[in-house]
């Protein structure tokens, strides 16, 4: 076959070979011999084969300008941003910058939060004692020992890091310890100290949560949840050594690092155990917060257990209304945590055998624990039991207010003895006159006594019955009948005492 030359199926070529003459077709004799140029459908295959080739063609040539625009356009796109490397620098720069905004709204608003029980968390003596004073004395001392605490012990805290503190208790119930225990002469001055400590620092507050089973507990817990994950929260001060009954919601977060590094337990009194075990730092900020136990002086020597109010409105320890009562199970608080979330001060059976080690001796004790002045020594008592103490001096406004302001300890002069000894804040050193004798022990007698009229103490100096005038506007029996109203801080039951005395309880 020549070069150059064409062929179909038949092989006959398609054209002769460059340079060589065109001839005529062959004619070939058929059809009875008669003259055709050529075969009619070799001819037809041909044209088809023609026509299929030139839509080959076209649509190679329509994909390559196809691709050819495609890569033009990126080409374009490219050059105009600077090249591949300079877009994918631009978009590097877009997400750092996104970065580095997240970083600064993380970074921003840092603080650290105190979480405070107050009713086992208590300040110092000193402080309460004061009133506002010392509430706003107490507030600037423990924000200034978190702020050392910020500057040199830790590294991760940003020293502008502002501080949170939250204290909850319930006010009127530890105001009414504290008057018991000598540390304040009214409940009134313990009340200005919280209002002292909120006012002392705008992010600190002092919350009241009243009566009641745990509230403090609760409140604490779901506020340190609802910390614990904000990042903006940097360490978290968990001021709870009294109670092991935090250990519960705290070992949910003893597995995780990051948690354990966030929390720092506060010292106030001694550890309980099940808080001492668990993974977390511990710091105590001395001469703010007690380190011991505060001593009910009704019992001298015995601590002041948390108490609550299971039987609302029944005198407390009087045998026909207590006898076989059982109180509910409840969550198993620390022997040193204080008589708060279950007042007012009417019945308050306690909950543990560790409490009710603590507690002061049950009303059937024969004998009290000090030694009677008199060889016998009575306790006067009406047709129904209830305990009918000596009428005090009338009241006078002016002489109470006197020796409210001479800050003389109540314990020490109507006992005979001070369980704080030289560590009380009241004073010993002094020499009342009778009358003086006479009107302190009518302040005393303005704080309910905790054992209510079942009271066997023939020492007691607190009220077994409210002492405040009748209300003309409010007679009806079964109430709060005193001029004060619902606002007394004697429960219902130690108003309207019958005073005539029918027998008297001896003590030898």
């Amino acid at each position: 076959m020549a070069p150059g030359s064409f062929y179909y199926a038949s092989n006959r070529p398609l054209q002769p070979p460059i340079g060589t003459p065109v001839q005529p077709p062959a004619v070939s004799s058929s059809n009875n011999g008669g003259p055709d140029a050529f075969d009619k459908a070799e001819l037809w295959a041909r044209i088809e084969n023609v026509l299929q080739g030139d839509q080959t063609k076209t649509n190679l040539i329509q994909e390559l300008m196809y691709r050819y625009e495609y890569l033009s356009d990126k080409l374009d796109q490219y050059s105009s941003a600077g090249g591949p490397e300079l877009q994918w620098a631009n978009e590097k720069r877009m997400y750092e910058a996104r970065l580095h905004n997240v970083q600064t709204a993380l970074s921003c608003n840092p603080f650290v939060v105190l979480l405070v029980d107050g009713d086992g968390m208590i300040f110092e003596n000193d402080f309460v004692a004061m009133g506002e004073a010392g509430g706003r004395k107490a507030a600037a001392e423990l924000h200034k020992a978190v702020e050392l605490y910020v500057e040199n012990e830790t590294k991760s805290i940003p020293m502008e890091s502002r501080i949170i503190c939250r204290v909850y208790a319930n006010v009127k119930g530890l105001a009414d310890v504290l008057v018991r225990s000598g540390i304040v002469e009214d409940a009134s001055v313990f009340e200005s100290f919280v209002q002292g400590f909120t006012r002392g620092k705008i992010l600190f507050d002092f919350i009241d949560v009243g009566p009641g089973k745990d509230r403090a507990d609760e409140k604490i817990i779901e506020t340190f949840k609802l910390y614990i994950n904000d990042f903006h929260c940097r360490q978290i001060f968990f001021g709870c050594s009294h109670d092991n009954g935090f250990a519960r919601a705290l070992e949910e977060y003893m597995n995780d690092a990051a948690y354990v590094s966030k929390v720092t337990l506060l010292e106030g009194v001694p550890f309980e155990k099940e808080l001492l075990a668990l993974p977390y730092a511990t710091k105590k900020f001395p001469g703010i917060f007690r380190e011991s136990k505060l001593i009910n002086p009704s019992v001298p020597g015995a601590t002041t257990p948390k108490i609550y109010n299971i039987m609302p409105g029944l005198p407390p320890h009087f045998p026909p209304h207590n006898v076989g009562h059982k109180p509910d199970l409840f969550r198993t608080p620390s022997t040193s945590t204080l008589a708060s979330d279950g007042f007012p001060v009417t019945t308050k059976p306690l909950l543990n055998w560790a409490a009710k080690a603590a507690a002061p001796p049950p009303v059937a004790s024969p004998k009290p624990t000090y030694a009677p002045v008199n060889r016998d020594e009575v306790v006067a008592r009406n047709r129904i039991g209830q305990r009918v103490d000596p009428p005090t001096r009338d009241y006078d406004k002016t002489e109470v207010d006197r020796i409210k302001n001479m800050k003389l300890c109540n314990v020490h002069f109507l006992r005979q003895g001070c369980p704080f000894g030289e560590n009380c804040t009241h004073i010993h050193d002094f020499n009342p006159c009778a009358n003086e004798i006479a009107v302190l022990r009518l302040v005393a007698r303005m704080a309910p006594c905790i054992h209510g009229s079942g009271c066997q103490d023939v020492k007691c100096i607190y009220g077994h019955r409210c002492p405040a005038p009748r209300s003309k506007n409010n007679p009806a029996k079964g109430t709060k009948t005193c001029i004060f109203g619902d606002t007394c801080k004697f429960p219902v039951e130690l108003h309207d005492i019958d005073c005539n005395v029918v027998k008297t309880l001896v003590i030898r």
